[in-house]
């Protein structure tokens, strides 16, 4: 980890520690489809060995073995009961989890999976503890459970933190849609398809709401960011509520801060949300801990806590106010001065009308008369004009640059 000064931190994104023979997206998509496949071929067997039973999560379905099967709430996330999904979640698993490897290690990427994971397979076996002692009907009990939903989402929440400013690909753009907006689109999906669709749809949805809340869990507590040297984003940006719509902010800023409660009662000196006064002696702001896609230095990815990318400040003003001194006028020379504004027209003049004396035709030509019948004097003045060129230049040289969106 190298610094760069700026509040900024260079990230290695591979884990030099570990050595995999292909990235990690590839394996996980390799993993998919090869499960997926296998339990396209004997279903009973790797639905009892992987999939999310409750029973075998609680007791052993082999006598001369009493050991549960407790390596499923991993491994239920991996495989898909149907081809169709593992075409579906396969390649987005794969194109989610190769964004995510430039900034983050394997270590970091396989943690925040398997935190997820475990997470939401323990709210499916109480829940479908609970609906058996309720319903008496104990072949829910013995149900398997497997699917990818859950992966996507924990994935994608990821990427909330990572890039929430950035626009989404392969949606048009006048739409407005964001990473930040993706963990709570796909829910809403998952939630639409597993209770309002047939049954054979999505049997797994649960994991896709779990996985949203133990993801976030994760990164706002657990997750540690080396070059900030802290354990979460404890910053206002990336509370709970801010995942959801604003109907729904209260009841999620209800179960964001019962959460914080729990956790602080079960880890109170860990789990303690950092205060202004703590990042100051770190020498940070508490802003936003995520990956500014602006930033970049020799393909080398770089950390953004300066706040610089924080959602607050995505809604203000554009462009920025001018930097000004202590007693409030504009810097002298620099943006917002009159010495600045004064070379900034000046040059914007002459880039104008370069522009323009490039744009019409040659005056012999507009004419219509031989060259030989043009006074050389206006020729002279002509030609005057491809000097401009290098007048311009220097003059925004001096005046430090002009913003492309005023040319």
């Amino acid at each position: 980890m190298e610094l760069l000064g700026g509040g900024t931190t260079n990230l290695v994104a591979n884990d030099t520690s570990t050595s995999l023979p292909a990235p990690p997206s590839s394996l996980l998509g390799a993993a998919i489809v090869v499960l997926s496949l296998c339990h396209a071929v004997m279903p009973t067997i790797v639905d009892e060995g992987l999939a999310l039973v409750p029973h075998h999560s609680v007791f052993s379905p082999v006598a001369s073995f009493p050991i549960p099967f407790i390596w499923n709430v991993l491994t239920a996330h991996i495989f898909e009961a149907s081809f169709l999904r593992m075409l579906l979640f396969a390649p987005g698993a794969v194109l989610l989890a190769q964004k995510l490897e430039r900034l983050w290690t394997i270590r970091s990427l396989g943690f925040l999976l398997a935190f997820s994971s475990v997470g939401a397979s323990i709210v499916v076996i109480f829940i479908e503890i609970i609906e058996v002692n309720q319903t008496s009907v104990e072949r829910d009990f013995f149900r398997p459970v497997r699917g990818c939903c859950g992966l996507i989402v924990a994935l994608s929440v990821g990427l909330r933190h990572a890039y929430p400013l950035e626009v989404l690909p392969l949606v048009p753009k006048n739409w407005g849609l964001q990473w930040r907006h993706l963990p709570i689109s796909l829910v809403a999906c998952a939630l639409a398809c597993g209770l309002l669709g047939p049954a054979w749809l999505l049997p797994e949805w649960p994991f896709a709401p779990a996985a949203l809340f133990f993801a976030w869990l994760y990164l706002r507590y657990i997750m540690w960011f080396p070059h900030a040297n802290a354990y979460g984003d404890h910053s206002s940006d990336f509370c709970f509520a801010n995942f959801f719509p604003d109907a729904l902010r209260p009841v999620a800023a209800g179960v964001g801060a019962f959460t914080h409660q729990i956790a602080s009662v079960c880890a109170p000196k860990y789990l303690r949300i950092r205060t202004p006064e703590d990042e100051a002696e770190k020498t940070e702001n508490g802003q936003a801990i995520m990956f500014d896609p602006g930033q970049q230095a020799g393909g080398a990815v770089l950390w953004n806590t300066s706040g610089v990318m924080s959602l607050t400040a995505a809604s203000a003003t554009w462009p920025p106010a001018p930097p000004q001194s202590g007693t409030g006028v504009p810097v002298p020379g620099g943006p917002g001065s009159k010495e600045y504004d004064e070379r900034r027209a000046k040059a914007l003049k002459l880039l104008d009308e370069n522009i323009s004396s490039l744009l019409q035709p040659s005056l012999p030509a507009a004419t219509g008369l031989p060259s030989s019948d043009v006074d050389p004097a206006i020729l002279g003045e002509r030609s005057s004009a491809t000097e401009l060129p290098d007048a311009a230049e220097a003059i925004v040289a001096d005046s430090g640059g002009i913003d492309q969106s005023e040319v």
